[in-house]
């Protein structure tokens, strides 16, 4: 879908409806009266749940029957404006509400344009939804069918629950798990170790057969005791490519839908050879995979969490100064020094 719509694409739409185009000119939207039309919000409605319930599709207002601009919406039909108003609309428009859409305004100040001065054609994007379906306030079910909105039928209504989807998991929650560990066990100065924990969430209706977490540290935030402690966990595969540790476990059950499950933990280490990227937004990365479904993929900042700022203001206090080992030593030293030369 376009994100961005102008009239020279709107003048090269095919001028007929089909199952995902509809048109409806600027009375549709506003009464005789220059307010919205009266029965706007129940129309609207079943449009919506039309394009929703099938394939998607996209809604043009103040486009008539035969594709033509019949010269827009007044972009001011409500106090915020006509697009935002819509964009509050559209989503609440059936039941239960949309997740996802978009509204575009295109509006044009050529003199010879369609489009009058103050007006716009509205685009509404409206992608198949994965919560189909979707009622509209008639209380009825509606899809597209031979270019038109009609009513669902008992058998429509089985198919669009039955649909095979993928399982739809979400992060539902990576923040870091008990207190943080000071290490001084090695040689190259100390350190501080952190556990972090991620829960995941099946957030759609289809189970999910097989799920599997794979979290990304920086290579110097996986240091020699986090990869001794990570290979303690049988059920952890790790890998390593040029500067990253990745870090794998497979859920050993299915997530049902609604079901938030833990996922997987990491530990990571800051010392003062890395504390610097860890300033300048060194990121811990996610994977979430389930099933044949596209993976879902993200990070967040480590500097964020309030942990990691401790950590970073205990190394400060427990970092030796390194003026004092080129200070002289005190003139007693100096002198007892000289007796034994």
């Amino acid at each position: 879908m376009s994100n961005r719509w102008t009239e020279v694409m709107l003048l090269g739409l095919e001028p007929h409806e089909h199952d995902f185009q509809e048109f409806k000119g600027a009375g549709w939207v506003v009464g005789p009266d220059g307010d919205v039309a009266g029965d706007f919000t129940f129309a609207l409605s079943k449009q919506v749940s039309a394009f929703v319930n099938g394939a998607g599709g996209r809604l043009f207002l103040g486009i008539d029957d035969f594709g033509h601009i019949d010269g827009g919406v007044t972009t001011k039909l409500k106090g915020g404006g006509t697009r935002a108003w819509l964009e509050d609309v559209v989503p609440m428009a059936v039941d239960p509400p949309l997740r996802r859409c978009n509204v575009f305004e295109v509006t044009s100040d050529d003199p010879a344009s369609r489009i009058r001065p103050g007006h716009a054609v509205y685009v509404i994007d409206l992608p198949a939804s994965e919560d189909a379906p979707h009622q509209a306030k008639d209380h009825r079910y509606y899809l597209r069918i031979a270019g038109k909105s009609r009513p669902m039928g008992h058998l429509h209504v089985q198919d669009v629950l039955r649909r095979t989807r993928h399982p739809r998991l979400a992060l539902s929650r990576l923040g870091p798990y008990g207190e943080l560990e000071p290490y001084e066990g090695d040689p190259r100065g100390p350190q501080v170790l952190l556990q972090f924990r991620a829960l995941i969430a099946n957030a759609g209706r289809s189970m999910a057969h097989h799920v599997g977490l794979e979290l990304q540290v920086p290579r110097p935030l996986a240091g020699s005791e986090v990869r001794r402690r990570m290979k303690e966990s049988e059920d952890v595969l790790h890998t390593q490519t040029p500067g990253l540790m990745t870090f794998f476990r497979h859920h050993p059950t299915p997530l049902f839908p609604g079901q938030i499950v833990y996922a997987g933990s990491v530990w990571v280490s800051v010392h003062l050879n890395n504390r610097a990227a860890v300033r300048d937004g060194a990121v811990l990365g996610w994977t979430v995979y389930a099933d044949d479904a596209e993976p879902l993929r993200g990070s967040a900042p480590l500097a964020q969490y309030q942990i990691v700022q401790r950590a970073l203001a205990w190394l400060e206090e427990h970092t030796p100064d390194p003026s004092a080992s080129k200070r002289p030593p005190p003139a007693a030293k100096r002198r007892q020094s000289r007796r034994r030369t």
